[in-house]
């Protein structure tokens, strides 16, 4: 699994250097954290970690019209969206997933951040990060199905 993850990484870095991605460290936090013991659950984890994400990041930046002549009301909804990241992770990564995009988006328009280019960025390079991630742990010494290790 950490070769998958290091090699996912790379090829982030790579896209980098040659395509100067807006905030490649959500790519490579993307492929790293898709990478799975299985590839049946590498493939679900990328599934879940886009679904949230193309979730998440319109819901808040619909939201940030409205929530921008209100402060408060960015960090109450930033928090409660924290609540719900953290009371999702064991279960369900897709909704901890647009959870966390949601916040980052408030807390990064509330901290100053209004450029579209950047705000958007969190949501194709997410989906990047996800594909380039998922083809490593499928490509890269792919890591057998436990159904696989049956002794017949």
């Amino acid at each position: 699994m950490g070769l998958q993850a290091a090699s996912a990484a790379l090829a982030i870095v790579v896209l980098n250097s040659v395509f100067r991605l807006t905030e490649s460290a959500w790519a490579i936090t993307a492929c790293v954290y898709v990478i799975s013991g299985t590839a049946a659950g590498t493939l679900e984890r990328g599934r879940r970690r886009v679904v949230g994400t193309l979730i998440g990041v319109p819901l808040a930046l619909c939201l940030l019209p409205v929530l921008s002549h209100a402060p408060l009301l960015i960090w109450c909804a930033a928090s409660i969206a924290m609540v719900i990241y953290a009371m999702a992770l064991p279960e369900r990564y897709d909704v901890a997933c647009g959870a966390f995009a949601f916040t980052l988006l408030l807390t990064l328009a509330a901290g100053g951040e209004h450029s579209m280019s950047v705000l958007v960025a969190r949501l194709w390079e997410t989906v990047l990060g996800v594909a380039i991630g998922v083809a490593s742990g499928l490509l890269v010494m792919p890591l057998r199905d436990d159904a696989s290790h049956s002794i017949d």
